[in-house]
């Protein structure tokens, strides 16, 4: 009971202002690591150097102290660098926080492209790529903080996974092997949402990682339209490929 409480009160929540995940921002994520960027000048570099200075400031902060007990002051004071500076990146401490998770579980979601193939079955890969990224994050240190305050971390996580999700969802859905009820942007929506409350069930009641990644990737599959007993199989093949992996 208390798993569907919680998926409810978050699959309820509207889909995110100002994120678009119904355009692939990020790209192919294959070709984001095929293709060499070109080298930013000195100005754009010391843009990025600043940048990475204060959100690797709000990391640290923020596993360390909590959200609400960390300042703007402190994030600047930590990053040596002026409130001017800060504010020529993020309009608040919140956006800056969120920059920080996504930058934590862009990471792993790119990771996910050692243990799946674009050939695989989409209904393989998306549960693979679930389980990855869910369990992922559950070990992050700055997602006990972020799950304090649910619409954070459901931006971090629309920032960081979003696209890939929307993308794996609309190749199932071109041909015909996911045949979800409602439309993809909708669908977007209720899987991040549900992810969040999963996320913070997990981190209040402690509940068994293995069953919790197994179940959520199962009833995942049957809402994009696969049977019951097939999802059991490919959630179950899917946890055990990634076991695999981290032996």
């Amino acid at each position: 009971m208390h798993s569907r409480v919680t998926f409810l009160k978050y699959a309820r929540m509207p889909a995110l202002a100002g994120i678009d995940v119904g355009n692939n921002i990020l790209g192919d994520a294959e070709e984001m690591i095929k293709i060499e960027p070109s080298k930013p000048n000195r100005m754009a570099r010391r843009r990025q150097e600043t940048r990475a200075k204060l959100l690797a400031a709000t990391h640290e902060l923020i596993v360390e102290k909590g959200i609400d007990k960390t300042t703007m002051s402190d994030i600047t004071e930590a990053a040596d660098l002026g409130r001017r500076t800060f504010y020529y990146h993020f309009t608040s401490k919140d956006e800056c926080i969120s920059a920080t998770a996504v930058e934590v579980y862009q990471r792993h979601a790119l990771a996910v492209l050692t243990i799946v193939s674009p050939n695989d079955d989409p209904a393989l890969v998306m549960a693979t790529a679930t389980q990855s990224v869910l369990s992922s994050m559950l070990r992050e240190p700055i997602t006990k903080r972020l799950a304090e305050r649910p619409r954070l971390l459901g931006e971090a996580l629309m920032g960081a996974i979003g696209q890939f999700v929307h993308r794996d969802l609309q190749a199932g859905i071109d041909i015909g092997r996911f045949t979800p009820p409602v439309r993809p942007n909708v669908l977007d929506s209720m899987i991040m949402w549900s992810l969040v409350g999963l996320i913070v069930e997990a981190i209040e009641v402690q509940t068994d990682l293995t069953a919790v990644l197994q179940e959520y990737a199962q009833m995942f599959l049957m809402i994009l339209g696969i049977e019951n007993s097939e999802a059991k199989q490919i959630s179950i093949q899917a946890l055990e490929n990634l076991n695999k992996l981290r032996d």
